[in-house]
């Protein structure tokens, strides 16, 4: 590919903007490193990797990639039994980590012919390896005890025989205090000494190791603990030893699994730039584009992605189906330029796998080169004017044209005399045309325009300008040839009248009738979109207020239904209140009657309960058959289907027929794994509008799948507690696993420092307590230690 015209299509800002959302020296490099494809084989492949990423960040969010980092150089040393350091060995072991962390995070039901997946599955884990360096390294500069027996067993004897000369040292100076210039230990080339007045010299016996600067104060290592630090140095040189014969066997531990450390180290590179090539994606708001080999482009609404989102404006562009060549005329700033830039960016971006902002449906073509002359490379070094450094890239895109080939020129002939430069650039065309190639060019030459309406396979376009403001709307619209709007802008600029009308004056007849004609054509056409801009307003008006008056008549639907069930529910508890009221009565009378009056009142008060039960049971009967009219007409047996879905709404329950009619007349309904006995009149089918519960369930697992997808793209897998009360801390952290839990996340990082260790401790509390928390631990070297807590949620 033509690195000129990468260059000045400003793929190089495309590229540095993905390499910033990788998360690794890796990532960057291998965003650097992101070239375009001719080869549509591997454009295609790309693209689907892209949007692999895409669709893996939207369902469960970015993978972390903590831990990982370039080990390379280090491993290549270690096969050639170079020794590495600690801080080496260390970043060995995070990245060994951190591969078998990102294995681990593929489902067990996982597609591995996804390319995210795949990649993941291939990292191969060194669980002795990793184990080894995790239990050896303590820091950057130094093992740990537990690297080796004798290790640990020398470094306790040195400890040992320092608290010894300690100990020694703290008898003289609590003797010897008179002598002392200070009462305190210090050392001197890993010597113990004692500071000693140089009048009391003769005081302590011992050796002088240092004299300070004022000759006051001698650093005299006592004879008492010669010997004990004679044997710390002994100790020490065997620790060094120690370390040099451990640090040497775990390099050549690294040197036995180097094929493995760096076959992980290609696979976590690719997997972070997947991830930036998503993460990049979805912050342009970008749509995975169909591909061809046909030199076929169509990109409706595409917005150039290194103009402000808050100042671009969309452009509909498209190539190589109706025409194979496009002129574009207008005024300047009008958008001309930015419109080439955009199909040329567009094409490199296709090519080398990323997406881009346009809409769905957007189709872009895999070319052999793409080919570009933008901008003025005048040069006073070289003796170049701006014609001929135009000149010179056009020689080169001239002599390079054939088929497959992208070729966009800005001002195509300008800077020299407009009669030749008008008859080079359609020559230049014509050339472009018959070589096979797909041209985009910008030019303010009339000729161009009447080439462009007679030629076949050549079409024109020109970016809108709005007469009303003389000012450039940005739009491109194809099939209309522009107007350069000279005289308009001038005027609008202050130029006199005068200058104007003698201007025109000295046009061709056949100059003016043209622009007219397109002034005229351009006018229409203008006309025609307003109008069906306001039939279009018209149109989605009227869908509104159908919809409002739709809504408007449930609603009063609604209300009627809630008061008939309201009067009928206040006249059954009125009945419910009297039947309570006399059955009291009656049993106070009951009892209050002698045994003579017996047989009377108990032939009363049963008379008495009949008649109100009676009254009863004939609302609580109108009551149903009002809830059910109100939900629909009631079905009768013939009319249901086994199999079908009805609805049951005095139950509140919607499920599918699946035995029935009985000897009673009842259906069996399965809602889930309830069944229920119901009666043909008690059915009745679904009403399907926006108001019908099926809908309603759509509208809200829509409405939580977008929340969840918004969590997933914004939520962050880490909380710094840094710097907060335990109390503030605790109820940030509580909030905080609410949102980890609903965006989907597995796994949390808790910083909390380490400080005095309450604020961990509280953490770590909370999170014992907590049922979201699956299980917890504290981050190992290169995790953050004991300063960090990191978490599984169930």
């Amino acid at each position: 590919m033509d690195i000129h015209a990468q260059k000045i299509l400003e793929y190089d800002k495309i590229i540095q903007e993905l390499a910033a959302q990788a998360a690794t020296a890796l990532g960057r490099e291998r965003c650097e490193q992101l070239l375009p494809s001719p080869d549509a084989d591997i454009v295609a492949a790309r693209q689907a990797d892209t949007d692999d990423a895409v669709k893996l960040i939207l369902d469960q969010g970015v993978l972390s990639m903590t831990g990982v980092s370039d080990v390379r150089s280090a491993v290549a040393r270690s096969t050639h039994g170079a020794q590495l350091t600690c801080g080496e060995l260390m970043r060995v072991g995070a990245l060994l980590r951190a591969s078998a962390r990102l294995r681990g995070q593929v489902p067990k039901d996982a597609d591995r012919s996804r390319p995210v997946f795949g990649l993941l599955a291939a990292l191969e884990p060194s669980v002795d390896l990793e184990k080894r360096l995790d239990r050896s390294i303590a820091s950057e500069d130094d093992l740990a005890d537990t690297a080796s027996g004798q290790l640990a067993s020398i470094r306790r004897r040195i400890r040992d025989s320092q608290q010894e000369v300690k100990t020694s040292l703290d008898r003289i100076i609590r003797s010897k205090a008179a002598s002392l210039q200070d009462q305190l230990v210090t050392l001197r080339g890993d010597r113990y000494v004692v500071p000693v007045k140089s009048e009391h010299r003769g005081d302590i016996a011992g050796i002088v190791h240092d004299i300070s600067s004022s000759g006051a104060t001698l650093f005299i290592e006592p004879m008492a603990v010669v010997e004990i630090n004679n044997r710390i140095r002994e100790l020490m040189g065997l620790e060094r030893e120690e370390i040099d014969r451990i640090l040497s066997e775990l390099s050549e531990l690294v040197s036995a699994e180097a094929d493995l450390i760096l076959a992980n180290t290609q696979l976590l590179a690719q997997i972070d730039f997947l991830m930036a090539c998503g993460r990049l994606s979805i912050r342009m708001a970008a749509t995975r584009p169909q591909i061809n080999q046909s030199g076929r482009i169509r990109l409706p609404s595409a917005r150039h992605p290194l103009i402000p989102k808050d100042r671009v404006v969309p452009i509909d562009f498209e190539l190589g189906a109706r025409f194979k060549t496009l002129v574009i005329t207008g005024p300047n700033t009008g958008g001309k330029t930015v419109t080439l830039k955009t199909c040329g960016l567009f094409s490199l971006m296709a090519m080398a796998g990323l997406q881009i902002p346009a809409s769905p449906g957007c189709e872009l073509s895999v070319f052999e080169d793409v080919l570009a002359d933008i901008g003025d490379e005048q040069s006073i070094e070289q003796d170049l004017s701006t014609f001929s450094s135009h000149m010179r890239n056009i020689v080169n895109i001239t002599n390079k044209a054939r088929p497959g080939t992208l070729v966009l020129v800005d001002e195509l002939g300008s800077g020299t005399d407009p009669s030749e430069g008008a008859s080079l650039a359609i020559a230049i065309l014509d050339h472009l045309r018959e070589a096979g190639c797909m041209t985009v060019a910008t030019t303010h030459y009339k000729e161009l325009k009447g080439y462009a309406l007679k030629t076949p396979g050549v079409e024109n376009a020109c970016c809108e300008f709005d007469q009303v403001t003389l000012r450039p709307t940005y739009r491109l619209l194809i099939g209309v040839p522009g107007v350069s709007n000279a005289f308009a802008i001038s005027k609008r600029l202050g130029l006199s009248s005068e200058i104007i009308e003698q201007a025109k004056t000295l046009m061709s007849d056949e100059e003016i009738s043209f622009e007219e004609l397109i002034q005229t054509v351009e006018k229409s056409r203008s006309e025609a979109e307003q109008m069906r801009f306001e039939t279009k307003q018209l149109h989605d008006e009227a869908k509104k207020i159908r919809s409002q008056l739709a809504e408007e008549r449930q609603q009063l639907k609604d209300k009627h239904r809630d008061e008939i069930q309201k009067a009928r529910e206040k006249a059954r508890e009125a009945y419910q209140d009297a039947l309570q009221e006399i059955e009291q009565m009656l049993d106070e009378i009951r009892d209050q009657q002698k045994a003579q009056q017996f047989d009377f009142s108990h032939r009363l008060a049963t008379s008495a309960r009949q008649k109100l039960r009676s009254g009863l049971n004939k609302v609580e009967g109108e009551i149903g058959q009002e809830t059910l009219k109100s939900y629909g007409e009631a079905l009768k047996p013939d009319d249901i289907d086994i199999g079908s879905t009805y609805e049951a709404p005095a139950l509140g329950l919607i499920g599918k027929v699946v035995e029935g009619p009985d000897r009673k007349g009842q259906f069996i309904l399965q809602s889930g794994a309830m069944k229920i006995s119901v009666k043909a009149s008690g059915l009745q089918i679904p009403v399907p509008d926006t108001t019908s519960p099926k809908k309603a369930g759509r509208r809200r697992a829509k409405a939580e799948k977008s929340i969840s997808m918004d969590r997933k793209m914004t939520m962050n897998s880490e909380i710094k507690l840094l710097g907060q009360t335990v109390e503030e801390a605790l109820s940030n952290l509580d909030k905080f696993i609410d949102d980890a839990v609903l965006g989907g996340l597995a796994e949390i990082r808790i910083v909390h420092g380490k400080g005095t260790g309450a604020l961990r401790a509280a953490v770590q509390q909370s999170l014992k307590k907590d049922k979201r928390i699956k299980s917890f631990r504290l981050g190992n070297y290169g995790e953050g230690d004991s300063g960090v807590t990191l978490a599984e949620l169930v």
